[in-house]
């Protein structure tokens, strides 16, 4: 734990002192969802779609720039200043190396989930159904997209080429919105419920509002109770541990701890 601690602290201090990806963490994740709440709430009332929507607005900024983006410049930037290499001579294990600096947007991501929630339900958005599935889709979307930017860096060469290499898992998060799979075909939506952040929007839906199909006309009315969101979640949250367990199973085979010769 004393290492642990050593390595957090250093990123949470290497953290503060890069202004971008500090902007990236604490700004993009609550601008505009917030905007979007309170415009909403001006303009008569927050309803649950509208709620729903700042959700899953949130929860996509804030996995895909505070997790995902800022982890994947930083192992390439440690790889390329050898820095993970370094490390990998002391006393720290390579697990303890590469959880060190998914720390501080492990704890960042509670801290905005819990201002983005308090928020809400000052604005008048309700109470959700659910606090476990809520903590459970932000936690276990930090561990995905931890996972990915692990498996992004084996081909990014340094924090410059991470804006390239990024893409293809910021276009796959874009896809996995509910807003999408309410006008696609049912083939499709299918295919995009297997999504890593459809899985988030599911457990977060369900755990403020007990449905997924807040969007519905009809979604409201087949909410569920607290106890029957936990069955709810079952699909949701397999998806989820499949692929944090797969790419942590490709991770642990193609993450380079040093430059490409």
């Amino acid at each position: 734990m004393s290492t642990m601690t050593a390595l957090s602290r250093a990123e949470f201090t290497l953290l503060g002192r890069n202004r971008v990806l500090l902007f990236n963490a604490l700004v993009m994740p609550l601008v505009l969802p917030i905007v979007l709440l309170v415009v909403a709430g001006r303009d008569g009332g927050l309803t649950d779609a509208g709620v729903s929507a700042a959700l899953e607005i949130f929860a996509l900024f804030l996995l895909v720039f505070l997790v995902y983006y800022n982890l994947l410049s930083v192992y390439a930037t440690r790889r390329d200043e050898l820095v993970l290499k370094r490390l990998r001579t002391g006393e720290s294990t390579d697990a303890q190396i590469l959880l060190g600096p998914a720390v501080p947007s492990f704890l960042l991501t509670l801290l905005l989930g819990v201002i983005v929630g308090v928020v809400v339900v000052v604005l008048g958005g309700g109470t959700p159904v659910n606090v476990v599935l809520i903590a459970a889709a932000l936690v276990g979307g930090a561990a995905l997209f931890a996972a990915l930017a692990l498996i992004t860096s084996a081909f990014t060469r340094n924090a410059e080429a991470a804006q390239i290499t990024s893409l293809p898992v910021i276009l796959l998060a874009m896809l996995g919105s509910s807003l999408l799979r309410d006008v696609v075909p049912e083939s499709l939506a299918d295919v995009v419920a297997l999504t890593p952040m459809a899985a988030v929007s599911d457990l977060l839906n369900l755990g403020w509002f007990g449905t997924t199909s807040v969007g519905d006309a009809t979604g409201v009315a087949d909410s569920v109770g607290f106890a029957s969101t936990f069955a709810e979640a079952g699909q949701p949250a397999l998806v989820m541990f499949a692929w944090i367990a797969g790419s942590v199973l490709i991770a642990r085979t193609h993450f380079r701890w040093e430059p490409r010769s």
